[in-house]
């Protein structure tokens, strides 16, 4: 434990060390508040950390840049230091990680020259002020990661980042679109934009991403639509993740990617009603339906709703506050069924048609009301539906 008027000293000695400085490849910059006026370092192999209240880490971090024997330097973590009001990344020449976590008044993150080729991956959360990086430049990332961060943020063009394999956008509040004009970006594998509040346009000429494997796209109120013509410009994409949209009106405009394995969707009455957008997807293994969206249905699947889905294995059917009987005679469509999830459909409490699929080894049934309490007490008009299943579970509870 140093005190504040010891750092530089500290720092020199460091310093002199050179052999050792100069294997330094990750820095680790955290504020704490809890330490008092003593600065906390450790080196440990390649690590330098320092963690100590703000001003202490501040000056901690000032010094650090002024050290050339850094210049190999990899990774810089940066954690909740309030006071940082711009970073430059000159002193960084072979800089390849960079996260920069909790500095709310953190303005700039700036080069005097173009932004440096090592630079593959960054990383910045919970940064409100920090203006993004500037679109004129291409940048070599191969990860972005932002959330709640950048509130000056309104459009993103992916062309600036021709490298990008993994974009992860959350809570950019002011974020009104993400584009691409040139196409293909053969990089990009997986994409998850959640809670942009304003985002109503997303590559809405098509977003071609041939390589591209899952996408996520959830709690964006006002996009009405995904992008166009899935089914061939995202030939690679196996999971698909649709949640909290509402006004989505174009879930599917020429057909979802064939490919697709993994389908997980939340959408509107009328698209869970008609689920004809669906067809073709002969490769798909694992789909979730949730219906908080769907006030009016009682009866699900509706007939004739569900397409054939040949290797369709898992089904999970959760969120109908409404529904009040499953319509066995349309699972039956599912020949390859394995597992079936009923939960959170508290009104849920009949079976209609013949009895489940017989592919079936697992059904589990979660605060479904009297549906549960039917499975339970082996009630005759559902259990002989469900006798046939290996394993079923009640609320947790393995009752056959």
């Amino acid at each position: 434990m140093l005190k504040g008027d010891m750092l530089n000293h500290v720092l020199m000695r460091i310093v002199s060390s050179s052999m050792d400085v100069s294997k330094v490849r990750q820095l680790e910059i955290q504020a704490d508040d809890d330490k008092g006026r003593f600065l906390e370092m450790l080196f440990s192999g390649d690590t330098l950390s320092f963690s100590s209240c703000e001003s202490m880490v501040e000056s901690a971090f000032k010094a650090m840049m002024s050290i050339s024997h850094l210049s190999c330097l990899q990774e810089i973590y940066i954690s909740e230091c309030s006071s940082l009001i711009s970073l430059s990344l000159d002193a960084f020449p072979s800089l390849k990680v960079l996260e920069i976590k909790g500095c709310s008044n953190l303005e700039s993150v700036s080069t005097s020259e173009p932004p440096p080729k090592s630079l593959r991956n960054l990383r910045i959360l919970n940064c409100q002020k920090l203006e993004f990086l500037q679109q004129q430049h291409k940048y070599e990332l191969a990860e972005l990661q932002i959330e709640y961060s950048c509130d000056s943020l309104s459009s993103l063009s992916l062309d600036v980042f021709p490298n990008l394999k993994n974009l992860q956008i959350k809570g950019c509040e002011n974020l009104e679109s993400v584009s691409m004009s040139e196409a293909p970006h053969a990089a990009l594998q997986r994409l998850s934009i959640t809670y942009c509040d304003k985002l109503v346009s997303f590559a809405g000429e098509g977003l071609a991403a041939p390589n591209l494997t899952y996408l996520q796209v959830e709690y964006c109120e006002k996009l009405e639509a995904l992008p166009r013509d899935m089914k061939n410009l995202l030939p690679s994409l196996h999971s698909l993740h649709i949640h909290g949209c509402s006004d989505i009106c174009r879930l599917a405009e020429g057909g979802l990617p064939p490919n697709l394995k993994a389908l997980d969707v939340e959408i509107c009455e009328q698209q869970m009603r008609d689920l004809s957008w669906m067809a073709n997807l002969h490769a798909l293994t694992h789909l979730r339906i949730v219906g908080n969206y769907c006030y009016n249905i009682k009866s699900y699947p509706e007939v004739g709703s569900l397409p054939h889905l040949p290797s369709l294995t898992t089904l999970d059917i959760r969120h109908f506050q409404n529904l009040e009987t499953l319509e066995c005679n349309q699972l039956l469509r599912l020949t390859s069924l394995q597992q079936l999830y009923i939960n959170w459909c508290p009104k849920l409490e009949n079976m209609e048609g013949e009895n489940l699929p017989p592919s079936l080894l697992l059904l589990e049934v979660y605060s479904c009301g009297l549906l549960g309490e039917h499975c339970k007490n082996k009630h005759q008009p559902i259990w002989s539906k469900i006798a046939h299943i290996p394993t079923i579970e009640v609320d947790w509870q393995q009752i056959f």
